[in-house]
């Protein structure tokens, strides 16, 4: 009897002692992660787009070069890996590399110079040329330039390729563990009514994470795709006038013959007519060229001969509803600069020739208003940002949702060529019938806002030039000085420039 019960006793203990075994075991092994190395993390990114206005190459926004961003896209890949094979990712640090002039994707070193056993080493690349389609073949700057390449004001709605290519290597022998190669395309969503797309992102930033992070899951799942498409959320430029405002007087305009403004809710009409330009004088350079022609010839160093001319640009607009014609001459300079010959010695090292010409406004000069013959005002004009506004700095969002809304970099407005042509800020600050006003054109020429005596009265969406819609903060006592600095409001002064 007593040796029946410590038989029972004896396959008890070790019946626990199993249990237990067995526990530990399934434990330690799904708390033991394997460890992968980064041997070669890479985001490349071709920076350049190609625009119409003056045929030349700009750069556009890549994300990956923000460093908050940067951060996530790395936290992106870690997590995707990381889900997949339940492993710790050491080093995951990252070289950003922009492709050169060649133009070519370029191709992914996987050499292992010395694996660690129990390790696997990760070789990873990123591959982003923009709204242009990847490209295995080289591909020079100048080609780039003269192709039949749509011009990037024509690419609203062409997807932002990438290619993600990853090898993982087992430090142990040197086996493949994983290999991939996946294209990747964003495609922007329909831009919202009214609302300008900001080209040089790809998308707002949040929906460019997202879809970066989902496509990072497809890649480095078992059952990946070769080719990706996900839709993003286009990034919009976000104006004051885009603020819900329930008590304030919404104004709508329309353009007709791109001369003819008509606001529909004051019932104005007016017509802007076209500037003309004359000379006034020559401005004397001499004391300047002597000085250079004097550093070429002791030196042999290259110097500018330079001329320089005065020019008066009279704009004017007519206004429909009193059949009046108003003007205002703005005087500039415009300078010209011929480079000499390189010399050491007799010889020429660096042949001259190129020219440059520069305009540029005097903006401590007063400019008047007329009404036909009679001068009723006067104005200064400041060509960029105001030093005291607290407007010209620009904000983004989704087009729809307030929540969305976030401050944002100069350079990622539109350029030149965008929307506004020259968008070229500008200020005029003055008076009108002894009441001072002030107009300043701002975010990227995107926005007009009018001050009448130190009051803020009207703000205006800006659009290929002419005003689209606007917001009435208040009525000012005199509609018709109102009336007149509208109409003055939408005169391309910056078309000097």
């Amino acid at each position: 009897m007593k040796s029946s019960f410590n038989i029972t006793k004896t396959i008890h203990s070790f019946a626990t002692y199993l249990f237990y075994l067995l526990t530990y075991s399934s434990f330690s092994q799904s708390t033991d992660k394997q460890v992968i190395r980064v041997e070669k993390m890479e985001y490349n990114y071709y920076p350049w787009v190609k625009e119409a206005t003056n045929y030349g190459l700009i750069s556009r926004v890549v994300l990956a070069e923000d460093s908050i961003l940067a951060k996530k896209m790395k936290q992106s890949i870690v997590s995707a890996i990381s889900s997949r094979w339940n492993a710790t990712v050491l080093e995951p640090q990252w070289k950003l590399k922009q492709i050169e002039p060649s133009y070519k994707t370029p191709k992914l070193k996987t050499e292992l110079k010395k694996g660690i056993p129990g390790n696997w080493h990760l070789f990873f690349q990123v591959t982003d040329s923009g709204p242009y389609p990847l490209m295995d073949k080289k591909k020079n700057m100048l080609s780039l330039l003269f192709d039949s390449s749509p011009f990037f004001e024509n690419l609203d709605y062409a997807p932002y390729h990438m290619r993600f290519k990853a090898i993982i290597v087992d430090g142990t022998n040197g086996s493949e563990i994983f290999s991939n190669e996946m294209t990747f395309e964003m495609q922007r969503e329909a831009i919202p009514d009214g609302q300008i797309l900001l080209r040089k992102i790809p998308a707002l930033t949040d929906s460019f994470l997202q879809a970066f992070d989902r496509a990072l899951q497809n890649f480095f799942s078992s059952t990946p795709e070769k080719d990706l498409k996900l839709k993003v959320i286009p990034a919009c430029l976000f104006l004051d006038v885009d603020k819900k405002f329930p008590n304030i007087q919404k104004l709508n305009f329309v353009t007709k013959n791109d001369s003819i403004i008509e606001q529909l809710q004051l019932k104005q009409e007016w017509i802007i007519q076209n500037s003309t330009t004359k000379k006034v004088k020559r401005v004397s350079k001499t004391g300047d060229n002597i000085t250079n022609v004097a550093v070429n010839l002791l030196f042999g160093l290259p110097t500018d001969q330079i001329t320089a001319k005065i020019y008066k640009t009279k704009f004017g607009f007519l206004n429909i509803n009193e059949n009046k014609h108003y003007s205002c001459e703005i005087p500039f300079t415009e300078e010209n600069r011929v480079e000499s010959d390189w010399k050491v010695g007799n010889t020429i090292i660096h042949e001259g020739g190129s020219e440059r010409t520069k305009r540029f406004l005097d903006d401590s000069k007063k400019n008047y208003i007329l009404c036909e013959k009679d001068t009723i005002g006067s104005f200064k004009i400041t060509m960029g940002d105001r030093k005291d506004s607290k407007k010209h700095f620009s904000q983004y969002w989704d087009g729809k949702n307030e929540s969305t809304i976030s401050k944002m970099p100069e350079f990622w407005n539109n350029t030149f060529s965008g929307q506004n042509g020259q968008t070229i800020p500008f200020s005029l600050e003055g008076e009108l019938n002894k009441v001072p006003f002030i107009i300043e054109n701002s975010k990227a020429g995107n926005q007009m806002d009018i001050e009448i005596s130190g009051q803020e009265i009207m703000t205006l969406k800006i659009y290929n030039n002419k005003p689209v819609f606007g917001l009435l903060y208040s009525n000012p006592t005199d509609e018709k000085i109102l009336s007149i600095l509208i109409m003055l409001s939408t005169v391309p002064f910056n078309s000097m420039l």
